[in-house]
């Protein structure tokens, strides 16, 4: 039997990804999360767990620098280049206590460049502490669609209109910087919201 397959030929992924995701949760390796610039440094878009990583500066729409601000505004002007945009690694002195271990600068679109952010696995479970604060609806809604219910079903269960149940979905997304529902439960999981391992 070839590897990666079952006995009907078929690809058995399932296996591959609970053995990675067993391994993951033992090591101590990094937290991955992300941000988006522009080549000034001006943060576009920042996931939730980078919100709390970098601060206020993602609230009021700052600037994102990493020391040294030269290499780091060198890296962005070369993922930024419109004929040959290019990758940067940088590994920060010191950045918000030194909780960034590595910064992967990558070339996203015309004038967005996405930065992710490896930050220590004890400064990552510092920062879900201080999530977002849903309502009590929101988390209904939010544990009903980690359950996989539908919209309509969700809003059957908790006796609300579908545009009710479309309202709070949209706030989890916007409160957890998700740019889609499955998204946004995904964030929850990682962020401790929900009960779920």
């Amino acid at each position: 039997m070839r590897p990666g397959r079952n006995g009907s030929g078929k690809r058995d992924s399932g296996k591959m990804v609970g053995a990675y995701q067993g391994e993951a949760k033992d090591a101590q390796g990094p937290v991955l999360t992300w941000l988006d610039l522009a080549p000034d440094g001006r943060i576009l878009f920042a996931e939730a767990m980078a919100q709390q990583v970098v601060g206020p500066a993602v609230r009021d729409s700052g600037i994102f620098v990493v020391e040294p601000e030269s290499a780091f505004f060198a890296a962005l002007a070369r993922a930024a280049d419109g004929t040959c945009p290019a990758p940067s690694v940088l590994r920060p002195e010191d950045h918000q206590s030194g909780s960034v271990m590595q910064v992967n600068i990558l070339p996203l679109g015309h004038r967005r460049i996405r930065v992710v952010l490896f930050v220590q696995p004890r400064a990552a479970s510092e920062t879900a502490v201080a999530g977002p604060q849903l309502t009590a609806r929101e988390q209904d809604v939010l544990e009903l669609l980690a359950g996989g219910l539908r919209r309509d079903r969700i809003a059957w269960t908790l006796g609300i209109s579908l545009p009710t149940v479309d309202l709070h979905a949209r706030n989890l997304r916007r409160k957890l910087s998700a740019l889609t529902t499955s998204e946004a439960v995904a964030c929850a999981v990682r962020i401790g919201l929900l009960g779920i391992s």
